[in-house]
């Protein structure tokens, strides 16, 4: 189902692309020759009008032929001074092949801010903790930690980061994640006392996100134990709450786990009401090396009522402009030494990322799934539309710039510059290819060698 899912969802961004510019190529009366749901061999076709639709084997997107291709290789094989435009095709007229052009990104604009009005009008629930944080280094001391460095403390409580209230422990993550390289004041709440601490975020290079090394802190109290688990064997109940293991103070979940370091089992002493009571835990443990305990501790839910409707179309517009502006800024951080071969995930791994959350989202319900798809279709369609108006030739921004050009000077490019000028283009699509499959290829053995770790 993840793989189902995640194609589904590529699929569905792409085509909504090449539709941009099906329908823009028919308002300005351009022929489309041919227009498919999937790639590779067709599977059916039917046409109407001047239009092949296409359904192909491969759900991997789709595309969109529009009349005048030809054209441009009868020009390069001829050596003609200029492409010699046959009616109603591409390269008739340069203000209708840059509205074409553009029409293809704008469409994947018009998808994000129906997907977040949509997401405005259903709300949606959210699990997360209170904001207080524990310091990385407590549990793993190898790690650097920008929070302790500033003079954060573990069990601090984080109200503000910059000029966001934060909530929950979910709002600091977020918001941490958007600042690499920046210093925000932290609004901390420390025995009863409100202080700001200027923090230096770090940057995180595998992923281009800001750090400042700390976790949630949950108090393990339990809150769940799920029938004929490890967690159950032992007589754990819930509101019991975790107060030592394997002669170690708990005072947090990541303390609890900690404890399991190289044992098979845990002695557990256990507060129930008044009663301090002692059990042994076996530790059992899934495939991919995690433990499969039975146990739920206390988090929190939070619930975000759906909008009214003028509501949701102000957060459609909004939320868009806002992922808009943050994608942009990612792409500054290129420029400061990220590991690009694992900032840029390649169709593979966007795929399992996108199905994998999907899959997740529908397991908690309809509308937690429906939420969490459309999220991250409205991240890479954004992420498409930016990429789409790199002014790179064979992109639609390469495209777009010929065309201005074009207008500007009375006189397209020669298609022989053209066509050198798009050998470049592909040599940096093929390198981009490059890195994001080598970043897929990193991702796929890294999942098959925690699979294999998990079995042993």
């Amino acid at each position: 189902m993840i793989i189902v899912f995640g194609l589904l969802g590529l699929c569905v961004i792409v085509v909504v692309h090449e539709f941009g510019h099906f329908v823009a190529a028919k308002l300005l009366n351009i022929e489309v020759e041919s227009f498919s749901i999937g790639m590779g061999p067709i599977l059916a076709r039917k046409k109407i009008g001047t239009t092949e639709f296409r359904l192909s084997l491969i759900p991997f997107g789709g595309y969109c032929g529009i009349k005048g291709e030809a054209d441009f290789k009868k020009a390069i094989e001829n050596n003609l001074p200029e492409i010699e435009a046959e009616p109603h095709s591409f390269f008739e007229n340069p203000f209708k092949r840059l509205a074409i052009a553009f029409a293809g990104p704008f469409a994947n604009i018009v998808f994000t801010v129906i997907a977040f009005i949509i997401i405005a009008f259903v709300g949606k629930t959210y699990y997360s903790t209170e904001p207080f944080v524990l310091l990385v280094t407590d549990i793993y001391p190898e790690i650097s930690s920008a929070a302790k460095d500033a003079g954060i403390q573990s069990g601090d409580y984080i109200f503000s980061i910059g000029d966001k209230k934060i909530e929950n422990f979910s709002d600091i993550y977020s918001t941490v994640a958007i600042h690499p390289d920046e210093t925000l004041n932290f609004g901390i709440l420390r025995n009863g006392e409100k202080l700001y601490i200027p923090v230096n975020i770090a940057m995180d290079k595998a992923t281009a996100s800001g750090k400042i090394g700390v976790m949630n802190w949950v108090t393990p109290e339990i809150v769940n134990v799920a029938e004929g688990s490890a967690a159950d064997k032992a007589g754990l109940k819930i509101h019991d709450v975790i107060i030592e293991s394997n002669a170690v103070e708990i005072k947090h979940t990541a303390g609890l786990v900690k404890s399991f370091d190289g044992k098979s089992s845990a002695l557990l002493k256990v507060k129930r009401n008044n009663e301090i009571i002692e059990t042994e835990l076996a530790l059992d443990k899934t495939k991919d090396g995690n433990y499969n305990l039975g146990i739920e501790f206390n988090y929190l839910t939070f619930e975000e009522k759906a909008s009214s409707f003028w509501g949701g179309i102000a957060a459609g517009f909004t939320q868009t402009g806002e992922l808009i502006a943050l994608t942009l800024k990612t792409i500054t951080w290129f420029f400061k030494g990220i590991d690009v071969t694992q900032a840029i995930s390649g169709p593979i791994r966007i795929t399992v990322m996108l199905g994998d959350a999907a899959k997740t989202g529908f397991s908690e319900g309809f509308r937690e799934g429906l939420v969490i798809f459309l999220n991250f279709l409205s991240l890479i369609s954004v992420s498409l539309f930016i990429m789409n108006l790199l002014p790179i030739p064979v992109f639609d921004g390469g495209i777009i710039l010929f065309a201005i050009i074009e207008i500007i000077r009375g006189k397209g490019v020669s298609p022989k510059t053209m066509e050198k000028i798009q050998v470049v283009g592909i040599f940096i699509i093929g390198l981009l290819f490059v890195i994001a499959i080598t970043s897929d290829l990193q991702y796929v053995f890294g999942q098959a060698k925690s699979f294999i770790t998990g079995l042993k």
